[in-house]
């Protein structure tokens, strides 16, 4: 029975071809797993590097917050390109130059191999370049901010920036919320207490909607002043002119008054000083015992001759030289006075 099935399958499929023998494998060349390894963390690196990883360097003057920034922005790299904890480390020892090589290079040499880490690295890097002083004045920074002269915009970003570094200040969205609402100008406080909101980003809108109309608000009565100090400018120039001429001859009589006061100060001046050398003249005479009076000579009271001409004929109301004197003072143009001016016609 085999016989005959086998001889007809061989008389049906005489003309088909036998099928190929198997390929042979051929060698394929072995690549050491080391360089294969530094291949791809070559290729990791650059592409790292591509999406805004830097290189750092310590220097003496260091900034702290300059090696919080390449901390925080290699993490962020790292996060993006969903790096393991071990492409990390390697990485970030990569980017690092000069002094912050060697120094690690000389850490990771004191310390056993298990307990180099991604997470060793982080410690180990704010330890050096991020001093604690330096977080406590942040700190400060923070719980004293005040909107002051920055906009809404400003604030936020700074209020934003620092509240890093106070954690428990921001531990809830409540918190959050009334801390920067305390640092609001004044103005704009009093408009978010009216509307007391709960969720933080809608307070950040509100505020500079506040801020908006603040704004517009100062503007329109700086404008409207400005209108109304023109409209006066122009209603009243005349008076404005009177008004400057009436300035200009108040001060033309001030110092005319002055230079007239101080002529007669000096003029009661001179006064003065001719009766105090009269006085110190008179006080030089002897007083007379007869008349109490301060002259020189025999006293004309006592031997009852004439006070003007010490004639004893006569007394001085009779003496004839006064009568000459008064009759020569007569003889004066009317037009004149006694001292010499002349008299205004009534």
């Amino acid at each position: 029975m085999m016989n005959e099935w086998y001889t007809e399958f061989i008389r049906v499929n005489l003309n088909a071809q036998p099928p190929p023998p198997p390929p042979i494998p051929q060698s394929v060349p072995m690549v050491p797993q080391g360089i294969d390894l530094e291949r791809r963390n070559r290729l990791l690196v650059e592409k790292i590097r591509k999406h805004g990883a830097e290189e750092f360097r310590a220097n003496k003057d260091d900034d702290p917050e300059r090696a919080e920034f390449w901390l925080e922005n290699t993490i962020r790299v790292f996060d993006e390109q969903s790096c393991t904890s071990e492409e990390c480390l390697k990485c970030a020892i990569s980017l690092l130059r000069d002094s912050a090589y060697y120094r690690w290079k000389t850490l990771v040499s004191l310390v056993p191999h298990e307990m180099v880490t991604w997470e060793f690295f982080q410690e180990e890097f704010r330890n050096k370049y991020i001093s604690e002083r330096f977080m406590d004045q942040k700190h400060k920074e923070f719980l004293n901010l005040k909107q002051g002269c920055m906009t809404i915009a400003e604030y936020e970003r700074e209020f934003i920036r620092l509240s890093k570094y106070a954690r428990e200040c921001v531990s809830s969205e409540a918190k959050m919320h009334r801390r920067f609402e305390d640092g609001l100008n004044e103005d704009i406080r009093l408009s978010m207490g009216v509307l007391e909101l709960k969720e933080f980003v809608v307070l950040v809108d509100q505020a500079c909607k506040a801020e908006e109309l603040i704004k517009e608000k100062k503007k329109t009565e700086v404008e409207t002043r400005d209108a109304r100090k023109r409209h006066a400018s122009k209603s009243f120039p005349s008076q404005s002119k009177k008004s400057r001429d009436t300035y200009s001859r108040s001060h033309t009589s001030i110092g005319c008054l002055y230079r007239d006061c101080k002529k007669q100060d000096l003029d009661f001046k001179s006064r003065a000083t001719s009766m105090a050398s009269v006085d110190n003249v008179r006080s030089s005479k002897p007083e007379c015992q007869h008349c109490g009076r301060n002259h020189f000579g025999k006293c004309r009271m006592k031997d009852g001759s004439c006070f003007w001409c010490s004639s004893q004929d006569h007394f001085i109301k009779d003496c004839p030289k006064m009568i000459d004197k008064e009759k020569f003072q007569g003889t004066r143009p009317s037009g004149t006075n006694s001292k010499g001016r002349l008299q205004k016609n009534v």
